[in-house]
């Protein structure tokens, strides 16, 4: 069977790496490594001046899990390296609750551990689920069409190092698998506000950040415009320069 590695970067407990989990499950064995808490927008942060702590889980879910309190990138590395035993021969990051789309993907935890994993030599795919105001997420839908996207996938070879990036809108529609588009990232930046507040002292300022995720200005289809208006966006990342 194949050994596959799922992480992501909302935790162990998200309910979207248990939505990974049944849509890849049927593929092999499948190893769970992942922060023990929230790490998102960590980018490909890695450990290197403390020990790294690592618990073994178990669960009603996961054949084999391990809780590291650390970033994606570093689950991976040490899957790789010490925990898995076996050749790693695909790597999952997901499902991300919330859209790593655009530049977004250079801040993603979520991206950065299916990156880690083609970095090492193995295929590599993130997943995330769009959000909207007032929708809720449908974990069993967007397991459902990452399961087809997944499978599809692993029928193809990018042309050199690289990861594939798949984004679900919010809601997933019924027709998500008619809905699906391979589009190149957007490099819009995303609107932001920073709300400031003066301390007493007259010395400290803090800064509270906002954004406004759907107001990007995108021209031409992008995995982020893609899932804008619905659709469902997989997208071809190469390590470096372009494919």
């Amino acid at each position: 069977m194949m050994d596959i590695l799922l992480t992501n970067d909302d935790g162990i407990d998200a309910p979207g790496l248990q939505a990974a989990f049944e849509a890849i499950k049927h593929l092999g064995r499948i190893h769970v490594v992942a922060p023990c808490d929230e790490r998102s927008a960590c980018s490909h942060t890695i450990t290197l001046r403390k020990p790294i702590t690592v618990m073994r889980r178990q669960s009603h879910v996961f054949e084999s899990a391990f809780a590291v309190d650390g970033s994606p990138a570093d689950c991976v590395r040490l899957a790789w390296s010490a925990l898995v035993d076996h050749p790693i021969k695909l790597v999952v990051s997901g499902i991300n609750r919330g859209a790593n789309a655009g530049v977004d993907t250079f801040y993603s935890g979520t991206v950065a551990g299916a990156r880690e994993g083609a970095i090492l030599g193995a295929p590599a795919i993130a997943l995330s689920q769009g959000l909207r105001g007032g929708v809720e997420i449908d974990w069993t839908a967007a397991s459902d069409i990452c399961r087809h996207i997944v499978d599809t996938l692993m029928t193809e070879t990018l042309p050199g190092p690289g990861i594939w990036n798949v984004n679900l809108p919010a809601p997933i529609p019924d027709s998500a698998r008619e809905l699906i588009q391979r589009v190149p990232v957007a490099v819009h930046p995303m609107p932001m506000t920073f709300d400031r507040k003066d301390a007493e002292d007259g010395k400290t300022l803090e800064f509270g950040y906002g954004a406004s995720y759907w107001l990007r200005d995108v021209t031409g289809p992008s995995d982020y415009s893609v899932i804008r208006d619905g659709g469902v966006a997989v997208t071809a990342i190469p390590l470096v320069g372009k494919f």
